[in-house]
């Protein structure tokens, strides 16, 4: 069972990774690192999703089409695609703080000047860069990867990624009343908004600048310092490192099948270095199966996700006739789900693989999705009423979200030396599916029930891949 307030942390000797997670933590190194990594996601998406909840206003102000307005969700997503696929490399090379604190403070420029845009054109391109922002997750997940053992990385991996995606849900409150405030100081709403989008582009600053200057990229402090850790470790360990395997062996003798992969998967993050970043850690990761399965599932969960957390703030001021507070606070409570939901999918991820290994987790994420699907389904015959689509938002956003987390609890253990561009290609998979799906609401434009019915069915389909994954 995951501990979530241990104290002391205890410490692998080997790999100087947690054992375990203390959420009332913030020491040095592996706690800081796993809430500066979660508050810096959550930053992120406060910045990238800023714009959404004030859609209406902004359409009015602009004068956009519904078909601008979907087209500028369909470029936020496309430029996080192209760059969550190019950071993971970079993350293999410099380490997650750096890659972190880079994407942040750089992002925060285009989301400050959001003010200065007259034009569709305009604001479909500033879109378009504020969408770099949301490639953060990979370093997200690199970050906690590195600091966590196999044992707890599932939770560790959904506790700081759920937490950062419910920035999403913060912007839906935030803005709107940001908003208020200022629109009641006697400002005009064509100003208004302006303004208050100077808000998010500040807290990234800060944010970045907070991840450079007070945290480590991994237990041994500096992302150098760790390959030098490495090659001392490997050559004074190996009779500890056998005997621990010997012993998990022992432990897992009543296990069977792809269980004794979980052991040689724990064994692999100890004794090799990560590959350097080449284009062939691309083709590598490419031509493992698992990844491209893995790519399909997260555009499935994250992708949903996605494009919920674009359209369905205008979504319920349309259908309903809610003004855009109201609106927006109901829209919050799909991205503050994740407070909880991303994590439980990694802890059911976890719990599963310490009772049956890999395919344990294989078996929690199927189930997952394929409810998921279901109640994707169930949405387009609940929004005949208010209080009907909220519940069934609710429990469609528990499982979208949950399935998030169950993904990132496999990923570490499909190839431990290419970890980073494997977690940004399945983090670039949940960013098609974001434009895949986002298509799907712009196609259906007049009828977004109907589009939740077909992403359901999609989904549904996806979710037997799971059993086409190998492990060997």
């Amino acid at each position: 069972m995951v501990k979530f307030f241990a104290r002391p942390l205890p410490i692998d000797p080997v790999t100087q990774k947690a054992d375990a997670i203390n959420l009332l933590g913030f020491g040095r190194p592996h706690m800081r690192a796993f809430h500066l990594s979660w508050f810096s996601f959550l930053t992120a998406f406060t910045g990238w999703f800023s714009i959404a909840p004030l859609i209406p206003t902004i359409k009015e102000d602009l004068k956009l089409t519904t078909s601008q307005v979907n087209s500028s969700n369909l470029t936020s997503i496309a430029s996080t695609f192209f760059f969550r696929a190019l950071i993971g490399p970079l993350c293999d090379r410099f380490g997650p703080k750096r890659t972190m604190a880079t994407l942040l403070t750089i992002s925060a420029i285009p989301v400050g000047l959001s003010g200065l845009v007259k034009d569709a054109t305009g604001f479909i391109t500033l879109r378009f860069f504020i969408g770099i922002i949301g490639a953060t997750f990979v370093p997200c997940q690199f970050w906690t990867t590195q600091m966590f053992s196999g044992s707890v990385v599932g939770c560790a991996n959904a506790l700081v990624g759920g937490w950062g995606n419910m920035g999403a849900g913060v912007t839906y409150v935030l803005m709107p009343l940001l908003f208020d405030a200022i629109s009641k100081s006697g400002v005009s709403d064509h100003v208004a908004w302006r303004v208050a989008m100077v808000v998010p582009a500040g807290l990234c600053f800060i944010m970045g600048m907070t991840c450079l200057l007070f945290a480590d990229d991994c237990p041994q402090g500096d992302w150098s310092k760790r390959k030098q850790q490495k090659t001392v470790e490997i050559h004074d360990a190996n009779n500890e490192k056998n005997a621990e395997i010997h012993n998990a062996n022992k432990a897992n003798k009543n296990l069977k099948g792809d269980d004794n992969y979980s052991i040689a998967s724990e064994e692999d993050q100890i004794t090799h270095n990560p590959s350097r970043p080449t284009i062939g850690t691309f083709f590598k990761a490419l031509k493992n199966p698992n990844v491209i399965i893995l790519m399909f599932m997260y555009a499935c969960s994250f992708g949903i996700e996605l494009s919920v957390d674009n359209i369905i703030g205008l979504f319920f001021h349309d259908h309903f006739a809610l003004s855009q507070t109201k609106a927006g606070l109901i829209g919050a409570l799909f991205g503050l789900m994740n407070l909880f939901s991303r994590a439980t999918g990694g802890f059911l991820s976890d719990f599963a693989y310490k009772k049956r290994g890999i395919k344990g987790r294989l078996i929690v994420h199927f189930i997952l999705i394929f409810v998921n699907g279901i109640f994707l389904i169930v949405f387009r015959f609940s929004v005949n009423s208010l209080t009907s689509a909220i519940i069934i938002l609710i429990i469609f956003s528990y499982f979208t979200q949950a399935c998030c987390g169950s993904v990132f609890g496999i990923v570490p253990f499909v190839d431990p030396e290419i970890v980073g561009a494997i977690s940004g290609l399945v983090g670039a998979g949940g960013n098609l599916g974001g434009l895949i799906f986002t298509g799907v609401f712009k196609i259906y434009g007049n009828n977004t029930p109907f589009a939740f019915m077909i992403c359901g069915i999609v989904v549904m389909a996806v979710a037997f891949m799971t059993f086409l994954m190998r492990f060997k």
